[in-house]
């Protein structure tokens, strides 16, 4: 069975090439579709050149809208989304599909190792409460962009609406409302974290701001 595999990106011309010829040289993927949201860099190009399919955005939506936009592009059978910044560890992708191909999840989540400079993890155990309160599943990662499904499962997640970073959180809601099977897999991924500075602080408020009002339309009662 075919698989598909969607990189959302926005203004990440320094990873996302690296990332992409990782996945060809890797060759588990038989389609690679990068949306370019909005970019104001390479990032675009970079993908045209890369990508079996490439979109662009002639502005910045955010990950939910690019991520959908990949989704509905996509014709595998299997459905992996990854982040553009893994660089060459995008290579172990490959790893979210064994747990769909042994008919042991519906939805995998794989772990991401950190550069430590992530911040303090508040809205990250903000989710796993919420999660764990609504399902009894404790997730290491609740916010890993790296992700697998089947497609027969796209239109459950289209049919939602999440600001940006609420991606990761809506899909997981909607899957234990589906009563989908989620399972969490250790796999070395690597990205940069945002830092310390002033873009980082703004990049985990507006990160918390949006997961807080997906946990509000979609979670609200079990927070």
């Amino acid at each position: 069975m075919s698989t598909s595999v969607i990189i959302p990106a926005y203004n990440e011309e320094q990873n996302v090439k690296s990332t992409l010829q990782a996945l060809r040289k890797a060759g588990w993927a038989e389609e690679i579709i990068g949306v370019n949201d909005g970019s104001s860099d390479a990032t675009g190009k970079i993908m045209e050149k890369y990508c079996d399919v490439s979109i662009s955005f002639i502005k910045n939506y955010g990950k939910t809208a690019a991520a959908k936009a990949g989704w509905l592009a996509s014709k595998g059978s299997y459905i992996v989304i990854l982040d553009a910044d893994l660089r060459e560890s995008a290579v172990y992708g490959e790893k979210l599909l064994q747990p769909l191909q042994a008919d042991k999840a519906d939805l995998v989540i794989g772990t991401v190792i950190g550069s430590g400079r992530n911040g303090f993890g508040l809205v990250k155990r903000r989710v796993q409460r919420v999660i764990q309160r609504k399902s009894g599943l404790y997730l290491r990662t609740p916010l890993s962009g790296q992700r697998a499904f089947r497609r027969q499962h796209i239109e459950h997640y289209c049919q939602l609406e999440a600001e940006g970073f609420g991606l990761e959180t809506m899909m997981t809601l909607k899957a234990i409302s589906e009563g989908f099977t989620i399972k969490e897999v250790e796999v070395p991924f690597v990205h940069d974290g945002k830092g310390w500075g002033i873009q980082g602080m703004l990049h985990r408020g507006k990160q918390w701001l949006e997961v807080e009002r997906c946990l509000w339309k979609y979670g609200k009662s079990y927070s």
